[in-house]
């Protein structure tokens, strides 16, 4: 397992956790502020400030 995918994963159990172990509400969270935000919906294999 890459450190990229090992990243993502963290960030999308975190953001799960968060929304109540909902997808659907991942999607839609409006928490902007989180410092994760950005990458919540990431696809990529590399997680990359824009």
């Amino acid at each position: 397992m890459s450190e990229n995918n090992t990243e993502k994963q963290a960030i999308e159990r975190y953001c799960l956790e968060c929304c109540d172990d909902d997808k659907d509400k991942v999607k839609k969270c409006f928490y902007t502020r989180c410092p994760l935000w950005k990458y919540r919906l990431k696809k990529d294999k590399k997680i990359q400030e824009n």
